[in-house]
């Protein structure tokens, strides 16, 4: 409701002279007064505006004031408003009749302008008085709507940050469990090669020596898996990060293949350990060795497999009694899958393997569906899954092995 000033007053009188007389009793009140001749010209006004009071005459031509009265409190907007009767007599039943119509009061003519003054500025004060509590009651419920909107806003907030929290809570629970699996899982990595590393006869410090080569090479896998934020590497990236030392003697090529966490970590202990060997004993130990590593990919969906090659040449004659121990192991464990074995030679011109390897088992995408190659080697830890961890353990340290199928071509 909008804020108003000044009040309206209305006067019905036939004659317009004493609208004059009207206005110059009423201007002092400051408010708008506004005069029409007819009943029916005041029902007019009385159906598009409000009025504080209305000075309503009673003896009218046409429509009377009596008559005015009646329709104007037939009427739900005007039934309310105050009316002064004004006339020249007013007998017993006349006045019983217009406050049966709903008069206030009854002022008689000629009229003395303090009176009707007093009169109407009680009706102008409530009138006033009522508006300015409209407008409060009004301002109120504004404010309370606005303050509701705000609490069901701040609701809402907290609502989402309850939710937020939960799910922070629950993803923190999945990388607190995530992690206990990877730790495990690495653990028994390190016990794998610290057990083979210790294997064998060596001294000392020829297994520090040994052990910190593998720990490094190990370490090379988690710094790419950790780049990829544990979604897998590409083998091209695990075979170039292990062959560093080597990389102007060595020929890599290959199609993408990106490997799982764990196939990241098998093949970086393979193809460190082959390189080792092959610096120690094979084409890596003379001027004019060389080494290439290939791979390539065959089959059809699930058969999909992937097979790669490493292949020495120019170096010195190699024997197996120089390829024995976790090398050979991890070769043999990966290669080992349904329908393929690996192919390990110790030709003249070079040591030689080649794996195939199914594409599944590898994949990151996948979860692991037979126990890790290191594992095999005699790891203990649980199996890595893609949905986290896998609380059964792995027949690790048994020496299991897939049912084997025909020879490798």
């Amino acid at each position: 409701m909008t804020n108003v000033a000044r009040a309206d007053i209305l006067i019905v009188d036939d004659l317009p002279e004493k609208h004059l007389i009207y206005q110059m009793a009423l201007d002092d009140l400051g408010q708008n007064i506004v005069a029409v001749c007819s009943g029916e010209a005041a029902l007019r006004l009385l159906l598009a505006r409000e009025f504080a009071v209305v000075l309503l005459d009673v003896n009218m031509p046409g429509m009377s004031g009596l008559e005015t009265a009646s329709l104007i409190r037939q009427r739900k907007k005007s039934q309310h408003t105050p009316v002064i009767f004004v006339t020249a007599f007013a007998d017993d039943v006349q006045t019983k009749e217009g406050y049966t119509l709903g008069a206030v009061d009854y002022i008689l003519t000629p009229i003395v302008p303090e009176i009707l003054r007093a009169k109407v500025k009680v009706f102008v004060e409530l009138f006033l008085m009522r508006d300015a509590l409209a407008q409060s009651h009004a301002l109120l419920e504004r404010r309370v709507a606005e303050r509701t909107a705000e609490l069901e806003q701040a609701t809402e907030r907290l609502r989402e940050e309850v939710y937020d929290r939960k799910q922070a809570e629950e993803r923190l629970t999945i990388l607190v469990q995530e992690l206990a699996h990877r730790v495990r899982n690495l653990l028994s990595v390190f016990q794998s090669i610290t057990a083979r590393t210790l294997a064998g006869g060596r001294t000392i410090d020829e297994a520090r020596e040994v052990l910190m080569a593998r720990l490094q090479s190990l370490a090379h896998a988690h710094a790419l898996l950790t780049e990829a934020r544990w979604e897998g590497a590409e083998l091209r990236d695990v075979v170039e990060s292990e062959i560093a030392g080597f990389s102007e003697r060595v020929r890599v090529s290959g199609p993408p293949i990106r490997l799982s966490p764990s196939g990241v970590q098998t093949f970086a202990l393979i193809v460190h350990e082959l390189s080792t060997n092959a610096a120690k004993y094979g084409a890596l130990s003379s001027a004019n060795g060389e080494v290439a590593v290939t791979w390539s990919l065959g089959g059809h969906g699930e058969s999909r497999f992937m097979d790669l090659a490493w292949c020495e040449s120019g170096g010195p004659p190699v024997s197996p009694a120089s390829h024995t121990g976790f090398g050979l192991s991890l070769v043999t464990a990966m290669g080992s899958s349904p329908g393929a074995e690996p192919m390990i030679q110790f030709a003249p011109d070079g040591f030689a393997c080649r794996i195939r390897v199914p594409l599944n088992t590898i994949s990151p995408r996948r979860s692991e569906p037979r126990p890790s190659p290191l594992a095999e080697c005699g790891a203990l830890g649980a199996r890595p899954t893609r949905a986290g961890v896998d609380p059964s353990p792995s027949p690790l340290g048994e020496g299991s092995r897939q049912p084997r199928g025909p020879t490798f071509p």
